[in-house]
């Protein structure tokens, strides 16, 4: 293959000649067009067989490449219609060319593709396939697999495979699997499906290195096997780009003194930011700060006697919230007897950090506070983060910019200032052994450029000087680091409060109490006005699944104004034959990626969380407004049942059901979920609730009549589902194999529509939930918080220990549990380097702020169900308090107070008194209510609505 120097390209647009300047700094960008392309003159007729692709963020799905010997005659080598970005490796059989051209298919005409490096490989050099004559499954053309066949491919050295990804033709595998190997002959096993239904299947597995790829399809839905159309490899792109450097150079280096992602560790961190702006900044475990998305991080390092120190070396790094849930970050770490304190606020655009260091020594210590600028973001690149291209930096008196931006303030002007290129490490391997003046700004294409400021101090025993860093989180932000940081503090920490109001629920473990307040001021912050989202990076976008359950969370927490808002708001985006979107823009246009018609859980759970929010506020303006999106939105169930009642006769457990979908998480094709299928039940209940209190009798009779005869279909597949399978267990979707109880207890909470649900499997089906358990935590497992809404299935089972045992799985699943929240995957492995979606994920934390109140309260029709599933532990120290707690019933305020042989619980409620209040006290001997003795079944107390009530035990 000639060298690059001797091509010559030419584009529709752009500098086509950075996609193969072997600069992976650089790229090309197309204009926005309709046909873009980009086409190679290699200078002489070359042998080709293979190719690589490095994309930059704007990603084709649709494209190919074309040879030719003299630009008339073109021949297709390879082409995907599945482009993913990050690195695609394409081989096929040998062909002589010139001339080399990349084609895009239909591309989105707002979109600009990025080409960050084209290389192309003769045969000798290109990936290859063991297997003689299926090379052409890598991008060129069909293959068949018989029964038992494999596809083996070797990349020609190790590389680092994330997945696979396989296109099948009329055949397809039915049982397939994927195994890697380092040598190519003994291979490990990482990823098998068992019951492929064709058109496509996906792999993806945990960090790993292998030179060979091997597909197997051991069954096929024909006899004569399997049609490959494409097998596409999905490969970690860092081993050549920037980062790749930056990575290497990490790790020959001292590990605490650059960002752990480098070393392939994994990090926690939380949002910093303001309500109702979509714009956040990450804190870190360190004490890391990346103040705008994608952006570079400020790492703070102390340099005592000499010698630098990072937080991960120290023995103890403690993470907290102010107020223990508050959403004000602090990491405190220390090194030789000399402390640093990081405390971080967001206001009026800025992200302040204040760095306090103290002298715990019985002698002074002289050292400096260095605050280094790197150009990686805290979102490691796993987790879709990783480089933040740094082309131009500068240190003016107190201020750096980046890539000509104010980056950030500091409150006093620093001793040091060194500014470096990359040089097998970044500034830090300039200046650890001493400090260093350098110039003062640079620009480089390397992308690599890094600053260190440094502010020496001299403190005697138990002094401490504070340092404060300002930084924008949005463009046109001036920073103000002589503000006042102590001030600014306490205006926050009010503004909070404020907002929240006083805590709602108070129970013995503070552990409990801190994580469920902790939710309400997350959700704020990851929410912008309208939207509530799920995280601040990779899931910055509101969908209604997540949406509604966070609106459920802050509706009890009282504040009634934000979760109407949010409901309203949706309301006006569902579409006029009533299907409600199930993603949303941040700017209210419904999202138009993968799913955005094929997510049916919607439709109920707008209803449902706009029939929750008229129950709790009665509130006659806010059901006028919804009920007719509602009612279409109900509608929209009935043509969904019809495209499979138009496929599925009544003997099939599918009759009735709704269409297909991928709501269900984890469902990578559209199947027949019962998830949605809850849902779609009780959307049609509260439906009928609604149109009962507007007075439409019409509709009410109508959604009754649906309901009913739905609810009949339902429990009818689930039984025959099972029985099919020949199973005791609660399956998770119509058409699969699959067991998944967590998707099973949202029939429990929040759809309450367990009565469909088959009695007699349902012990089964949870024993698979108490067993994993056991298994939360330990280095081979994995698993994902949503299970936390299995708490309402145990408690409404009664299955209190599993509820207790589950309730300290999950809070030991917080990470750092001194910032009280979840990833959306725990990994047993805490440092592993692993995707873990996002964080703090407030779906989760709605989840089990929604689950701990429906343990302490819930309301079922005229009764109220009080303290259905307390541990022993709650009412330790002052016991349990419920505070100003929106209900159905109005206000309630409970005081729970126990002594040795008597627990005393006072309760008042604003609004119309519940016909029965039911309390749960194990080993009750008496109970009177307001001086009247109560029933007692089973532990549980029966009484009308009392204002005291006296337990014996």
């Amino acid at each position: 293959m000639p060298h690059k120097g001797r091509w010559n390209i030419t584009a529709d647009s752009g500098d086509p000649g950075l996609a193969i300047d072997d600069h992976y700094a650089t790229m090309w960008r197309s204009d926005p067009s309709t046909e873009p392309w980009l086409e190679i003159d290699l200078g002489v007729v070359a042998t080709l067989g293979g190719l690589e692709v490095y994309w930059g963020k704007e990603t084709p799905i649709r494209h190919g490449f074309e040879a030719s010997l003299d630009r008339e005659t073109w021949t297709q080598v390879c082409r995907t219609q599945h482009g993913e970005g990050g690195q695609e490796v394409f081989a096929f059989p040998p062909i002589e060319a010139r001339f080399v051209r990349w084609k895009c298919d239909n591309p989105e005409p707002t979109r600009t593709p990025e080409i960050i490096e084209i290389n192309l490989y003769g045969p000798a050099d290109a990936a290859s396939v063991v297997e003689g004559g299926r090379i052409a499954a890598l991008g060129n053309a069909p293959v068949k697999l018989s029964p038992g066949e494999t596809i083996t491919v070797d990349f020609g050295y190790v590389r680092f495979p994330l997945g696979a990804f396989i296109k099948w033709g009329e055949t397809y595998g039915t049982v397939f699997s994927v195994h890697l190997s380092d040598d190519g002959a003994n291979f490990r096993e990482v990823g098998r499906i068992a019951t492929g239904d064709g058109d496509s299947d996906s792999f993806w597995w945990r960090s790993t290195t292998s030179r060979f790829l091997r597909l197997t399809v051991d069954a096929a839905s024909s006899p004569e096997g399997a049609v490959v159309n494409e097998l596409k490899v999905r490969l970690l792109n860092k081993d050549r780009m920037p980062f790749g450097h930056y990575e290497r150079a990490a790790r020959a280096g001292r590990g605490d003194l650059y960002p752990q992602s480098l070393l392939g560790r994994q990090v926690y961190w939380t949002v910093v930011g303001e309500r109702q702006r979509p714009e956040e900044a990450l804190f870190d475990e360190y004490g890391d700060l990346e103040p705008q998305a994608e952006g570079a991080q400020i790492t703070p390092l102390l340099r005592l006697r000499g010698v630098l120190y990072g937080a991960p070396a120290s023995e103890a790094v403690s993470q907290s919230l102010l107020d223990g849930a508050l959403p004000i970050p602090c990491v405190t770490w220390s090194t030789l007897e000399v402390e640093l304190r990081a405390t971080a606020v967001a206001h009026a655009g800025e992200a302040l950090v204040e760095y306090r260091v103290t002298n715990k020594d019985s002698r002074r210590q002289d050292g400096a506070l260095v605050l280094a600028v790197r150009p990686v973001q805290i979102n490691p690149y796993w987790q879709h983060g990783g480089h933040a291209a740094i082309d131009a930096i500068a240190v003016d008196g107190r201020q750096v910019s980046v890539n000509d931006h104010v980056f950030a303030a500091f409150s006093r002007e620093p001793d040091f200032i060194s500014v470096a290129d990359f040089d097998n490490g970044d500034v830090i391997r300039l200046i650890e052994n001493e400090p260093r003046q350098t110039v003062r700004r640079l620009r480089s294409v390397s992308g690599l450029l890094s600053a260190a400021c440094e502010f020496r101090f001299s403190l005697e025993p138990g002094r401490s000087v504070a340092f404060v860093l300002s930084s924008p989180m949005w463009d046109g932000v001036t920073p103000h680091p002589d503000i006042s940081f102590c001030a600014v503090h306490e205006e926050v920490a009010r503004g909070w409060r404020k907002k929240i109001g006083s805590r709602k629920i108070i129970v013995g473990d503070r552990e409990v109490s801190d994580t469920v307040e902790a939710q309400t001021a997350l959700i704020l912050v990851n929410a912008t006005q309208h939207a509530f989202k799920p995280g601040p990076r990779n899931y910055d976008r509101t969908w209604i699944r997540d949406g509604s359950s966070q609106a459920l969370a802050l509706l009890w927490a009282g504040l009634v104004d934000e979760a109407k808002a949010y409901v309203l708001w949706y309301s006006k985006r569902i579409y006029e034959n009533g299907m409600v979107p199930p993603i949303l823009n941040l700017d209210g246009s419904v999202n138009q990626g993968y799913g955005s018609d094929i997510e049916f859980d919607a439709q109920g759970q707008f209803v449902g969380i706009a029939a929750d929010i008229y129950r709790i506020t009665r509130d006659r303006d806010f059901l006028r407004a919804i009920f007719e999106p509602v009612v279409r939105a109900t509608r929209f169930i009935e043509e969904l049942c019809a495209r499979t009642l138009a496929l599925h006769g009544p003997e099939s457990c599918l009759h009735g059901l709704l269409a297909p979908s991928i709501s269900h998480e984890g469902y990578g094709k559209p199947s027949y979920s019962y998830w949605d299928n809850f849902f779609a039940l009780s959307a049609w209940r509260n439906c009928e609730y609604l149109a009962i209190e507007i007075g439409d009798t019409d509709a009410a009779a109508h959604a009754k009549a649906k309901g009913k005869k739905f609810a009949a279909n339902l429990a009818r597949s689930l039984r025959m589902t099972s029985d099919r399978l020949g199973s005791r267990f609660i399956h998770g979707s119509a058409d699969r194999e699959d067991l998944d109880p967590s998707s099973t207890s949202i029939a429990f909470e929040p759809c309450q529509v367990e009565d469909v649900l088959p009695r007699d499997f349902l012990s089964a089906t949870f024993d698979i939930v108490s067993h994993q358990i056991e298994l939360i935590g330990k280095p081979e497992f994995v698993y994902t918080p949503y299970g936390i809404r299995n708490l309402n299935a145990f408690v409404s089972l009664g299955r209190f220990e599993d509820a207790f045992r589950l309730l300290s799985a999950a809070l030991a699943g917080r990470r750092p549990s001194g910032w009280r929240f979840w990833a959306e995957v725990v990994w047993g492995e805490p440092q592993s380097p692993e995707y873990i979606g996002d964080m703090p994920h407030t779906w989760i934390g709605a989840e089990f702020a929604t689950a701990i109140r429906r343990m302490l309260l819930r309301e079922n029709g005229d009764t109220l169900e009080l303290f259905r599933a307390v541990p022993d532990g709650w009412w330790e120290d002052d016991g349990i308090t419920l505070h100003e707690l929106p209900t159905t019933f109005g206000t309630a305020n409970l005081r729970a107070r126990r002594a040795q042989s008597q627990a005393t619980i006072d309760l008042k409620l604003s609004g119309p008194a519940p016909k029965r209040i039911t309390f749960r006290y194990p080993e009750a001997k008496q109970a009177r209510a307001d001086g009247k003795l109560c029933d007692i079944h089973e532990d549980v107390i029966s009484a009308p609505n009392f204002y005291r009530l006296l337990i014996d035990f």
